[in-house]
């Protein structure tokens, strides 16, 4: 919705410059209004005005403004609207300070800063006055605007109270506004309409509901730990449930549960795993980091429904958390294939969606953002990543300090400096980093923490520290690497490294060569979580059988018996995997060996 500029009676930022000695001043203090909502207050005993002309109203504000600008620096309300329907902007969508101190208490145990997490709107009335209807339907407008129309960091929560709320000492915003001034009244919206992605409901089928198992244990999370949402894919059969999947990993790979948080099948239905709370068993080193989300399904089977899904499940993450998660994929946090190419690109194309349009931050993480490119917190980071000086605390929200840093950065990579970070200082910026500036090591690919875990895990020695800082060790890291896997060694991590270094990570572990003995055994045990001896025994067997009932649907008896009907069920396990020609013939003879050396060293047995 359109909002009224400021309206001073004349008195610019020039007026109070020569009246005060400086413009009104924007706060830097803490900003969460995502948190709470909105406050409703009222002029009070020293207003009136006159219904044939909105002259007293823009006085009003004017003199508003002079009020509290000596001990505020700038007006406390965020908007004002007055009986004619006019919304005029106060401090706007930064922090007010009309709301009273301390904090106030809300049901579910919550406790926030009245200012901190609130936006102020003043309904412009005296106290005998009562509110028109086109102000009722400003006021409705403006708060629709303020949950629904702004990027995440600025939104207001959901919460509708009148500033008396919580025992604070006034009786505003007085006996004819106050009936309005709570959830459901008539000037509370309702949210909008839904379009494309977005009217996905997010129907969670609970655990019960797909009969899971009791856990062993559970480790909880506090949500302040939460950083990142990583994609994840089965890489078995689409026809897999939830519980084969639970009973894999609790039976053969010991964990407590499924080690997923949530799982999406092809229909895009979202089953609840470990849920938001609880630490998973997904990805090495980032169980507790991160939220996973697993696609039920191979290479190429993603439907739209499931896109969908996962991009509406990360949007409902960064609610419960109360920040922009970085989007990532398991492949580049670790050395796997998962979650095959199809996602992998999607994800790092920022999981693009019909109704949803970002690009992802540095950390293969993606956020409603100013300019609507690049999240707040990954503007920051970008800025500090340069050598910006101070840092920029990366909190997300967009301070004067942060502005200044993005015309600095704009400045150094060579575009207009106006504080916006729109499509062409993202595309300066990436060309920059790309080019081995200051920012080196900076990679829309791969975090600089996955890149030097990449190098460790690639038996680079000295081990390098699993940091996220970008220093000499870590550039001489990925050259080596980069040398050891066929590209250029200039230590910059781009797509053709990415793409090199995943044929390397899936490329040969094992000799191809026919032989069923103890180096092919020992690495078979290794993917069906039993202990890697390299001898063929009864447990081993019953291991293999439970594995391809999992991820090949296979109906096997699992008695350790590895005759015709096991081997052709892995026959056609190999065949799927990895395309592999093969003779359903029940007979484990060299050339079924080769195909599960092959499926072994690519990672998809």
């Amino acid at each position: 919705m359109p909002l009224a500029t400021r309206l001073r009676e004349g008195r610019d930022d020039d007026w109070y410059i020569r009246t005060y000695g400086k413009p009104p001043q924007p706060s830097d203090r803490t900003w969460e209004p995502w948190r709470g909502g909105v406050f409703i207050h009222y002029a009070g005993s020293r207003f009136s005005f006159s219904p044939a002309s909105e002259t007293d109203c823009r006085k009003k504000v004017a003199s508003t403004f002079a009020d509290h600008y000596p001990d505020s620096g700038d007006i406390k309300y965020n908007f004002f609207v007055c009986p004619h329907g006019t919304v005029y902007e106060g401090r706007g969508h930064q922090r007010g300070e009309a709301n009273g101190g301390a904090t106030i208490a809300l049901s579910g145990g919550r406790e926030l800063g009245r200012n901190t997490a609130f936006y102020s709107v003043q309904g412009m009335l005296g106290i005998p006055d009562r509110p028109t209807s086109v102000m009722l339907a400003s006021m409705k407008k403006l708060i629709h605007h303020l949950r629904y129309e702004l990027p995440r960091e600025r939104r207001a929560g959901g919460e509708l109270l009148p500033h008396q709320a919580g025992g604070w000492g006034t009786d505003c915003p007085g006996a004819n506004l106050l009936p309005y001034a709570k959830t459901g009244s008539s000037i509370d919206p309702e949210p909008p309409a839904k379009q494309g992605a977005e009217a996905a409901a997010l129907n969670i089928v609970s655990r019960g509901s797909w009969g899971a198992r009791a856990p062993k244990s559970v480790v909880k999370v506090p949500a302040s730990e939460r950083r990142g949402f990583v994609v994840h894919y089965s890489a078995g059969p689409s026809s897999q449930t939830v519980r084969q999947i639970q009973n894999y990993h609790m039976d053969s790979n010991g964990w407590s549960d499924i080690g997923y948080n949530f799982l999406v099948d092809t229909a895009g239905r979202i089953h609840e795993g470990r849920g938001w709370n609880n630490e998973g068993a997904h990805t090495s080193g980032y169980n507790r980091s991160h939220i996973a989300v697993c696609f039920i399904g191979r290479d190429g089977d993603a439907t739209k429904a499931v896109k969908i899904s996962i991009r509406s499940l990360y949007e409902k993450a960064n609610t419960v958390f109360g920040r922009t998660l970085s989007k990532t994929y398991h492949s580049a946090l670790g050395s796997t294939s998962c979650p095959g190419n199809e996602l992998r690109s999607w994800v790092s194309s920022g999981m693009p969606v019909d109704g949803w349009s970002d690009i992802g931050d540095g950390d293969g993480g993606g956020g409603d953002g100013t300019g609507g490119v690049r999240s707040v917190a990954s503007q920051q980071k970008a800025v500090n990543s340069l050598g910006h000086t101070p840092p920029l605390d990366v909190d997300g929200i967009t301070r004067p300090k942060t502005v200044a840093g993005i015309k600095w950065l704009q400045t150094k990579v060579g575009v207009t400096a106006d504080g916006i970070w729109g499509p062409d200082t993202e595309a300066a910026y990436r060309a920059y980093t790309s080019s081995g500036g200051p920012g080196k090591g900076m990679s829309a690919v791969r975090s600089i923490a996955s890149q030097q875990k990449a190098v460790k895990d690639l038996g680079h020695t000295p081990k390098l520290d699993v940091d996220g800082v970008f220093g000499p060790r870590t550039e001489a890291g990925v050259e080596w690497l980069q040398a050891r896997v066929g590209v250029t060694a200039d230590g910059l991590w781009g797509p053709d490294t990415e793409t090199a270094f995943t044929r390397f990570s899936d490329g040969p572990n094992l000799t191809v060569d026919g032989d069923f003995g103890p180096r092919t055994i020992a690495f078979t045990q290794r993917a069906i979580g039993v202990t890697a001896d390299g001898v063929r025994g009864a447990e081993s067997k019953r291991a293999l059988q439970r594995h391809l009932n999992t991820w090949s649907d296979a109906g096997l008896t699992v008695d350790g018996d590895t005759g015709p009907n096991t081997v052709k069920a892995l026959q056609r396990h190999l065949m799927l995997m990895t395309g592999t020609k093969l003779t359903i013939d029940g007979a484990w003879g060299a050339t079924t060996t080769r195909a599960l050396q092959t499926a072994l060293n690519q990672g998809r047995f």
